[in-house]
């Protein structure tokens, strides 16, 4: 299987809830993926590259350090195919002489590879499949975070977790706007 390393070139809040776009690395080639995620995994994701960091451990902080604390290092993850609209990734450890292969949400992957400083890696069927040529400005949707600009805000993350509230709220998704009414509370309580 062939594949192409890829970089995050944005995160956005689109009309279908938040994207992050995948562009290859060292490429000439300008599509690029888009995969939706859920707005805790945005959190977690922006807070990387904002540089933000939380006063205590968020979920992919703990499963790196439990893998760090076990031996474990990250050496890569792949987004390796789709399937109905679903995209499929493993993450790649190395324990001593091992590699141990995890099946995994593309989210969480990118999420504990940006906490790893692990490459990320796209099958090359995965981005002709999914792949698309967009110009900086088209990407429809409110900028998170760019590679020209990013947001090193903790405001921004409100910002993100506010819009998300009020969609929850909107569509009687009172469950989750719970949980992000209290992300709210502790981002507040924290700035």
């Amino acid at each position: 299987m062939e594949f192409y390393e890829v970089k995050i070139s944005d995160i956005s809040l689109t009309n279908v809830g938040f994207a992050v776009f995948l562009r290859p690395k060292d490429s000439e080639d300008k599509r690029v993926v888009p995969i939706f995620i859920g707005p805790l995994e945005t959190h977690s994701i922006t807070t990387v590259i904002d540089g933000t960091k939380p006063p205590r451990p968020m979920t992919h902080d703990l499963m790196l350090y439990m893998l760090t604390s076990l031996g474990a290092t990250v050496l890569k993850i792949t987004i390796e195919e789709i399937v109905d609209s679903t995209f499929y990734a493993k993450i790649q450890l190395r324990r001593d002489e091992e590699i141990i292969t995890l099946d995994a949400r593309p989210s969480d992957s990118i999420a504990l590879a940006l906490r790893a400083n692990a490459p990320i890696f796209i099958a090359k069927s995965v981005l002709d499949e999914t792949g698309i040529i967009m110009k900086e400005d088209e990407i429809q949707g409110e900028n998170i975070s760019s590679e020209k600009k990013i947001q090193a805000l903790p405001k921004s993350n409100l910002q993100i977790l506010e819009e998300t509230l009020e969609n929850a709220l909107k569509t009687e998704d009172y469950e989750t706007a719970a949980k992000i009414r209290d992300q709210i509370k502790k981002l507040i309580e924290n700035s």
